[in-house]
């Protein structure tokens, strides 16, 4: 679970950071191919002026653990997360109540859970999911 909330802060630090330092903030909480693909979301948001603000609300369940695998769901509540123009702070977009999603983690030979991978369900849920 703490690899997974400390997800969402630490992709918004590496969105502050300079792109050389941004790997290493995310090597605490991500692993392939997840990391890649938040490097590469991090960098086009940046071209555009971008960045993130707020922060989502976990409701996580059905936390699943096996040897160095695990899955776990989250009913997310991003109503109060968005993009948001760097220059100005304007918010120009908000996230949604109900989101499922899915996350993959795996631990490494450090003993650290590092998410792997993120999916959207396309049915929404409840937190009471």
């Amino acid at each position: 679970m703490a690899a997974y909330r400390d997800l969402y802060p630490a992709g918004q630090r590496a969105e502050h950071a300079p792109p050389e330092e941004r790997r290493a903030i995310l090597d605490d909480v991500a692993t392939q191919p997840l990391l890649d693909r938040m490097l590469r979301g991090i960098a086009a948001l940046r071209v555009t002026g971008r960045v993130t603000w707020g922060a989502p609300v976990i409701h996580a369940f059905e936390v699943r653990i096996e040897e160095d695998r695990a899955t776990l769901h989250d009913c997310q509540d991003g109503s109060k997360a968005g993009q948001a123009d760097d220059k100005t702070g304007k918010h120009l977009t908000r996230g949604s109540t109900g989101t499922h999603l899915i996350a993959n983690l795996s631990k490494g030979t450090d003993g650290a859970w590092r998410i792997s991978k993120v999916e959207q369900v396309d049915e929404p849920c409840s937190p009471a999911s």
